[in-house]
């Protein structure tokens, strides 16, 4: 393995009490019911995982699948032009999109940086929990949306044809950048169809959270910090990608 990685911006999230779910009694039953959660602190990434970032785990393992198979990232040809290709030569990008969110990955590639990147610094990456991320993503005064309670489009990455990078737009009240818009991120959590049951009927299988809405969709209801949508593990999508967390 060589020595050539990044460790992304951090933002340290603070300790907290708050009620996960939809407190504002306008979304959909899969964010009910409310309860309340203990949040303890943990370090959040600043900014989604880029294609730079991603690209050097590719190069680094020298592969693009992990050690069941699962496909970690899609490169099929004629991919948009912000997504990661391959040659004989390793994995790479075009070099105005190497600060473009890396998409077009799986969850088992998501888990999988995460433990590299554990490997490469010694720390403990993952993705971060549901209530983590909407904890950060409501920030200190438990926000509506990112960046308050009312959406304004102009502020947010949304109704265009392509992501954007990942500084762009303005910094939440915690300091991180496109919570809401730009692409949806994987989280941790197997999606459940309510909060508050760990039954078999509750679980949609092989199937995981995301969230934060994603370019591509324009209603404000998508990008509420509440609303919860579910996509297979195995899934490579152009609008999915994802952020790491620490304890």
């Amino acid at each position: 393995m060589s020595e050539n990685w990044e460790m992304p911006d951090m933002v340290r999230i603070p300790a907290a009490t708050f009620t996960m779910g939809d407190t504002w009694k306008d979304g959909l039953p899969d964010e009910q019911p409310t309860y309340e959660v203990q949040i303890e602190s943990f370090q959040l990434g600043k900014h989604a995982v880029t294609n730079r970032q991603y690209i050097m785990f590719l190069n680094d393992i020298g592969a693009n699948t992990d050690d069941r198979d699962h496909l970690l990232v899609s490169m099929r040809e004629n991919r948009s032009p912000y997504s990661i290709t391959a040659d004989s030569n390793g994995f790479s990008c075009l070099v105005e999109y190497e600060n473009f969110p890396v998409t077009y990955v799986s969850w088992f590639g998501a888990v999988l940086f995460c433990e590299w990147l554990s490997r490469k610094s010694g720390k403990n990456f993952r993705l971060p929990t549901e209530e983590q991320w909407q904890y950060a993503a409501m920030g200190p005064n438990c926000l509506k949306w990112g960046l308050g309670n009312e959406f304004d489009h102009k502020s947010y990455i949304c109704t265009s044809e392509t992501p954007e990078q990942v500084d762009a737009g303005s910094p939440s009240d915690f300091g991180l950048y496109n919570m809401t818009g730009n692409v949806f991120e994987w989280c941790a959590n197997e999606y459940t169809f309510r909060y508050g049951s760990d039954k078999a009927d509750n679980v949609l299988q092989n199937s995981r959270s995301i969230r934060g809405g994603a370019f591509l969709f324009s209603d404000s209801q998508n990008f509420r910090n509440s609303a919860r949508f579910s996509c297979f593990e195995s899934s490579c999508l152009n609008c999915i990608g994802f952020r790491i967390a620490s304890d």
